[in-house]
């Protein structure tokens, strides 16, 4: 069955048209990284969903991209999948840059009785933890945030952030394993929804 075949039995003609519209647009707007969370996915779809393994990595990267792109992500989606998560702390000790709330920066300040401007600095758009890769709260000896209770909105969503449209997005990071796996999870519900084996792991609802 050929990738459009497979995709026109889930959805109508002009949601899909969309779709890979709104794929194409990752791929020129994000680049070489978006490619490299793409090729993780399909890499990590193969191993976890053996009927995927019957389509080309050609075929899988269309479906892969489109179902990046369909349906909102959102907080429940992301406990759903929250096994996914390997607690690695590449989010903790590798973004150059981590974007707060300001009411999330009078916050923390308020809570470690210290000057905003001393752990935070606002760079004319956003306001963004100062001392990062790795954040200055991180412990790398056991891997835990030092404030985890009162950590920013950004890391409690993590890895869900918004798009320039406004909208929830999974942020397209290929060493992040709970965002690779929300998309492959994505895809394998794609080809289940078409027929194309019913052998997944996908987390149950709950």
């Amino acid at each position: 069955m050929s990738v459009p075949s497979i995709l026109k039995n889930v959805f109508a003609e002009s949601d899909l048209v969309h779709a890979e519209h709104g794929a194409e647009l990752n791929f020129q707007n994000l680049g070489a990284k978006y490619a490299k969370y793409v090729a993780q996915a399909i890499s990590d779809l193969k191993l976890n969903y053996p009927p995927a393994r019957s389509f080309s990595d050609d075929e899988l990267r269309k479906i892969v991209a489109v179902a990046d792109v369909v349906g909102l992500d959102s907080r429940t989606r992301m406990k759903r999948f929250k096994s996914a998560c390997s607690c690695c702390g590449w989010c903790c000790s590798k973004t150059h840059r981590i974007v707060v709330r300001e009411e999330d920066a009078d916050r923390i300040s308020r809570k470690l009785k210290a000057k905003r401007a001393d752990l935070f600095v606002f760079d004319g758009k956003d306001w963004l933890i100062k001392d990062v890769h790795p954040c200055r709260w991180w412990n790398p000896r056991n891997g835990r945030c030092a404030i985890y209770n009162d950590r920013p909105h950004t890391c409690r969503v993590w890895p869900m952030g918004i798009n320039d449209a406004g909208e929830n997005t999974i942020i397209p990071e290929s060493h992040c394993n709970y965002a690779v796996m929300t998309l492959v999870y994505k895809a394998i519900n794609i080809l289940e929804a078409a027929g194309a084996g019913t052998q997944s792991q996908v987390p149950a609802e709950g």
